[in-house]
């Protein structure tokens, strides 16, 4: 009888044990996802709302805001934020930022219609020059092309884009992909290299 009693308690106490060892992990758990709610709220914080890349109706805004310049394309045309169906115009997305500040400047421009300013937009390599002269501000942004070719997003309608809010000035030029057709959002991305009154 004894023996049992002896081993009726070292399973209670294993049981204990467990269950304890349980609730230590499910409490260490715990404070782990409330880490990641944290972080996944503080990023989305830090972003625009979403957008569907290739049909901005929903934004809104005055009409220009600058120039969008592109040597190696030959493109010289106005900024506008109120629409994208312009000639020799492209579209500054309202829940971007600004050409020059902080975080993603997002511009859309057609490849076959209204101009179609971007129709040779895959032809851009890394370190061409991108220009956005603001003449409200007196400020000329010059950005480099980061990548070209490696960001098409099949799924923008399912999953759209946001713009930072902050971080380094970089500029995203959208069209849609293929050439005629919105299956798809092909954008270029470039970064700030260079800020000059004028």
């Amino acid at each position: 009888m004894n023996r049992n009693r002896i081993f009726s308690v070292a399973i209670l106490l294993g049981c204990v044990f467990l269950s304890l060892t349980i609730v230590m992990a499910g409490f260490e758990q715990s404070k782990e996802l409330g880490k990641a709610q944290k972080s996944l709220k503080d990023y989305n914080e830090k972003m625009s709302n979403p957008v569907d890349a290739l049909d901005p109706l929903s934004s809104s805004g005055g009409a220009s805001i600058g120039e969008l310049v592109i040597p190696k394309l030959g493109v010289d045309c106005t900024i506008r934020s109120d629409t994208v169906n312009a000639y020799n115009a492209v579209f500054h997305y309202s829940e971007s930022v600004y050409p020059g500040q902080p975080g993603e400047c997002g511009i859309l421009g057609h490849r076959t219609t209204y101009s179609g300013l971007f129709r040779n937009l895959g032809s851009l390599q890394i370190g061409d020059k991108v220009i956005i002269i603001d003449a409200v501000m007196k400020k000329k942004y010059t950005y480099s092309v980061t990548s070209n070719g490696d960001d098409i997003r099949w799924d923008y309608k399912t999953n759209p884009v946001r713009f930072a809010q902050e971080g380094d000035a970089r500029l995203m030029l959208m069209t849609c992909y293929p050439p005629g057709k919105k299956e798809a959002a092909y954008i270029t991305h470039c970064k700030l290299v260079s800020t000059e009154d004028i």
